[in-house]
């Protein structure tokens, strides 16, 4: 099997694009230490649950919120596949929203056993 066809086919996997967005959160410490994952979709805030919401059901996305001290983090995912084949490693598009919006979109890249951000996406 081609690198191209298992990247797709692990796009089409939503819980390794779970575990990936996972490992981006904590290991390249996206959220202060202490922070509390929320995995049910209810226990989600209203505006989150939205964009969350929207993730689940569109192929490939997935999504990871988290609390600490009074403040709500929800971590969009997607596999990019073309990034990943030139790059040789799993690359993750990530959209990042507070309770008000959007906060950061950009793409990280797992290399040399550490995830690290590799671009940034404008709007």
């Amino acid at each position: 099997m081609s690198e191209t066809a298992r990247l797709k086919k692990l796009r089409q996997q939503p819980a390794h694009a779970e575990r990936l967005l996972h490992a981006v959160v904590v290991r390249a410490r996206l959220v202060p230490e202490g922070a509390h994952q929320i995995c049910s979709f209810a226990s989600l805030p209203k505006e989150l649950r939205i964009i969350a919401g929207l993730a689940a059901t569109t192929n490939g996305h997935t999504w990871s919120c988290w609390r600490h001290e009074g403040r709500t983090w929800l971590f969009t995912g997607e596999l990019s596949v073309p990034q990943s084949c030139a790059r040789g490693v799993p690359v993750l598009l990530v959209d990042v929203y507070d309770e008000t919006g959007s906060l950061d979109s950009g793409l990280w890249a797992y290399a040399e056993g550490m995830w690290q951000r590799c671009g940034v996406i404008s709007s």
